[in-house]
């Protein structure tokens, strides 16, 4: 599977990047809270669904928020 996480403080950004992902077949989510980033994954890399192209759109605008995303991520690796 791939996925892909989308980032920055620019929402007008972040939202073009993640239409043209959707061109190229990922299945797209816009402003995910970065703490539902390890439930998301593990629901989109389940086995029995066909979604094989994730793309994850999430706002990360402090430094407390940075901290959450980084342990997010890792838990999806």
């Amino acid at each position: 599977m791939r996925f892909v996480i989308v980032s920055g403080m620019s929402g007008a950004g972040k939202s073009t990047a993640l239409k043209v992902l959707e061109d190229f077949g990922f299945f797209c989510v816009d402003n995910l809270p970065v703490a539902l980033l390890p439930n998301f994954g593990e629901i989109a890399s389940d086995r029995q669904t066909e979604v094989d192209k994730v793309a994850v759109g999430v706002d990360i605008r402090n430094g407390e928020q940075l901290t959450r995303f980084k342990q997010s991520v890792r838990s999806l690796v």
